[in-house]
């Protein structure tokens, strides 16, 4: 019936809860095996600096005359920490993260700026060594994998001159520009302290780059916006991938609670 809705959610909210169901499911398989080895859960929320890179180094910009800058932001979410022995365990997490950069022009005839603001809930399977260390401290060390799907992307372009001022803003994911899937490596550090009989405070500083390219790469690829000839700043929009730097500060306790 034609005044009726359907029920029947989206594809991107059908994949995301397909993504979400699948993580779930894998914490929950494992976890009653690590419930007689001190399994624990734990939350975990901070900031994120995210940075689009389109070049061979680490945190590169590109074109000489770009000015390429994080975009700080944040991130949120929950784990397990599912032990093997005394000093290694297996770390699933769930988490909804926030990325993006900033990519600026000042030159002497014109300013032009473009915000990429993107937003991801991503599944994480990490490694973690605790390291040794005494008293109420504790020291860890971790390394993995991520897999991300976007959940919301927008360009924000704006040019000012002595012609006038250039303002566009582009839904990446409903034009097609955002890929929905990413894949990147983990890897972080960090040191805790031993709160009561069952908590424990963390601080853990992560470096997660991208291996996919943020920007479809096919016809549909994120170009030059027609009004204004100075964009994209970045030399191709395809070949941006992402360097994430997060900060966290996390609580964990016993599972046995729940």
């Amino acid at each position: 019936m034609p005044f009726f809705p359907s029920v029947r959610p989206p594809p991107q909210i059908r994949s995301t809860l397909l993504l979400v169901g699948a993580c779930l499911l894998l914490m929950g398989s494992t976890a009653p095996y690590a419930v007689a080895q001190d399994a624990r859960v734990g939350v975990r929320t901070g900031p994120t600096f995210g940075f689009l890179s389109d070049g061979p180094r680490l945190f590169s910009g590109g074109q000489r005359r770009t000015n390429a800058n994080p975009r700080i932001d944040l991130h949120a979410g929950a784990f397990l920490l599912l032990p093997f022995t005394d000093a290694y365990a297996l770390q699933p997490e769930l988490l909804y993260v926030r990325k993006g950069g900033h990519f600026s022009q000042p030159l002497s005839e014109r300013y032009s700026v473009e915000r990429y603001r993107l937003s991801y809930v991503q599944g994480l399977l990490l490694g973690r060594r605790a390291l040794p260390i005494r008293g109420r401290l504790s020291a860890h060390v971790v390394a993995g994998l991520s897999l991300d799907f976007a959940l919301r992307g927008t360009v924000q372009r704006d040019a000012r001159s002595a012609q006038g001022t250039f303002e566009d803003r582009i839904d990446l994911v409903g034009h097609d520009h955002l890929r929905r899937w990413d894949v990147g490596l983990v890897a972080g550090a960090g040191l805790g302290y031993r709160m009561g009989d069952t908590g424990r405070l963390s601080l853990e500083l992560r470096y997660n780059p991208g291996l996919r390219s943020v920007f479809d790469s096919s016809q549909n690829a994120l170009g030059p916006s027609t009004s204004a000839g100075t964009f994209p700043l970045a030399s191709s929009p395809s070949t941006l991938r992402h360097d994430v730097v997060t900060a966290s500060v996390t609580y964990t306790v016993p599972l046995q609670l729940f």
